[in-house]
């Protein structure tokens, strides 16, 4: 009767070819190899590693007739011979699986012999992969902790008596575009620690483009806290009048007679871009009609184009105080002491719209038309389509435009210019930011495999060990319970990633 325990190597039941197994040899721990340097007296201890170990046991083949036993034999020599390292477990030990091949000559006479095998490794690894992740997190293999910053802690229970080598999968759940494999004796790092998540482009854009009553009574608003408009060579004018809509244009409407001057004002507020910012090289377009019916009438139109402070960049002002045909185009430029200073002036006759005799309206039903530009720290003005160009003196050229203030007013005892109004108004941003996002390394779902053993890298199952980052290492986890293992990734990333991490223990 069979008296042997149950013994496969390579998958198959070696122990029924056998009446007996005795002698059974699998010595403690592996065969440590020790490095000296010789001394005068003795040796220097310079390290130790594991070598190689050997397991052997005594067996009787099973059988009474010679035929019987020779045809086990040669079966026998059959699943020996192997070419590269095989499992092998003993039933006693169920759990542990030996890599093995045979070592030396496997004596034989008549029914018995001796096997003996080489484990290369010097040590068992646990027959079934340990496998810890998001699902059986708090069990017997481990916790995955997701913390507040969206890193991820992992506790690892390695209950061998040996480090071991996991192979970590992570899939994120947003982007990244790196990611850090952290334990106290070391770090792996894979990607770029750099990569962010979006960057900045620019472009044209248009900002506002006013034509309508809707447009104007939506967008351009009083504004109270403006007591008097901003000095030229002239005094402020009192904002104390209302200008508003009506007919073609926003022109003025109730008109107070206590100052010299009287005048109301509406205050546009530029929109900010997608960074938050307001426009910082613009372009802007209006249109206006400016036409007296007697040589008794007067008006000052003003656009004011101002910082997020409220101080005006550049002013645009069509004049004429008093009795006769001649008004002026005047351009304003950022002055001192608290006043705009007159960078250019052009004489126009008001009656027709007509800088001569000659020459076409400028200021007419079908005309009008006029532009200011800003780009850094120069604001053009443009007179019969040609530019007059100054530079802003003491203002940083990314001194941005952020309201644009319009201001009729009109000289006390004098008639109210017969046709001022402002029919549209066009700004277009020169140098819009805007946000793009970046695709990083690592999209949402792709899987990310670290193979602490073979020191590979890949993702989505091709290689990427070109991924890793030089000065780190690979590394292993040492025996003992709640061993952690922290992941990192990048700064943007929103939500933690779900981890698998699969090992073998290792027992010697």
């Amino acid at each position: 009767m069979n008296k042997t325990m149950k013994i496969t190597l390579d998958g198959i039941d070696i122990s029924k070819l056998f009446y007996s197994v005795t002698n059974i040899k699998r010595n403690i721990g592996s065969n440590w190899v020790n490095t000296t340097s010789p001394r005068l007296q003795g040796a220097e201890f310079l390290y130790n590693a594991l070598g190689s170990k050997t397991i052997s046991f005594d067996y009787i083949i099973d059988g009474v007739f010679f035929e019987e036993i020779n045809a086990k034999k040669e079966l026998l020599a059959k699943y020996l011979n192997v070419k590269e390292p095989v499992p092998l477990i003993f039933n006693d030990e169920p759990n542990k699986v030996w890599y093995v091949v045979p070592d030396g000559e496997q004596s034989f006479e008549q029914a018995t012999g001796t096997i003996t095998f080489l484990v290369p490794k010097g040590y068992a690894e646990s027959v079934y992969t340990k496998v810890l992740n998001n699902d059986n997190s708090g069990g017997e293999n481990g916790t995955i902790i997701n913390n507040a910053d969206h890193s991820v802690s992992v506790l690892i229970n390695n209950n061998g008596t040996l480090p071991i080598y996991p192979t970590i999968k992570v899939t994120p759940t947003s982007e990244t575009g790196y990611l850090a494999f952290v334990r106290q004796n070391g770090i792996l790092e894979i990607g770029n620690p750099d990569e962010a998540d979006t960057t900045t482009a620019k472009s044209q854009k248009l900002v506002c483009d006013f034509k309508t009553k809707s447009d104007f009574e939506t967008n351009f608003v009083p504004d109270t806290s403006w007591t008097t408009s901003w000095p030229t060579n002239l005094d402020g004018m009192p904002l104390n009048s209302t200008i508003a809509w009506k007919d073609d244009g926003i022109r003025i409407g109730a008109m107070a007679q206590s100052s010299l001057w009287n005048a109301g004002v509406l205050r546009y507020e530029v929109p900010k871009d997608d960074l938050g910012n307001y426009v910082k090289d613009w372009h802007a377009n209006f249109n206006t009609l400016y036409i007296q019916k007697n040589l008794e009438q007067c008006c000052r139109f003003q656009i004011h184009f101002a910082d997020e402070n409220k101080q005006p960049l550049a002013c645009f002002e069509i004049y004429k105080g008093g009795i006769g045909e001649n008004a002026t185009l005047n351009f304003w430029l950022i002055g001192g002491d608290k006043k705009l200073k007159l960078f250019k002036n052009h004489t126009f006759s008001a009656t027709t719209g007509k800088p001569d005799k000659n020459g076409s309206p400028l200021f007419a039903a079908s005309h009008g038309g006029q532009a200011i530009v800003k780009q850094g720290n120069k604001i053009s003005f443009y007179w019969r389509a040609m530019a007059e160009t100054y530079l802003m003196d003491g203002v940083p050229a990314s001194t941005k435009l952020a309201y644009v203030y319009v201001v009729i007013g009109k000289r006390r005892y004098y008639q109210m210019l017969a046709d001022t109004s402002l029919r549209s108004f066009k700004l277009m941003n020169l140098n819009n930011e805007y946000t793009v996002d970046i695709p990083n390394k690592y999209q949402p779902e792709d899987e990310i495999k670290v193979d602490m053993e073979k020191s590979k890298i890949t993702v989505n199952d091709l290689g990427a060990n070109s991924d890793y980052i030089t000065g780190s290492e690979f590394f292993s986890i040492p025996p003992g319970a709640s061993q952690r293992l922290d992941i990192v990734y990048s700064n943007f990333t929103t939500s933690p990633p779900k981890v698998e991490i699969k090992w073998k223990e290792r027992i010697l």
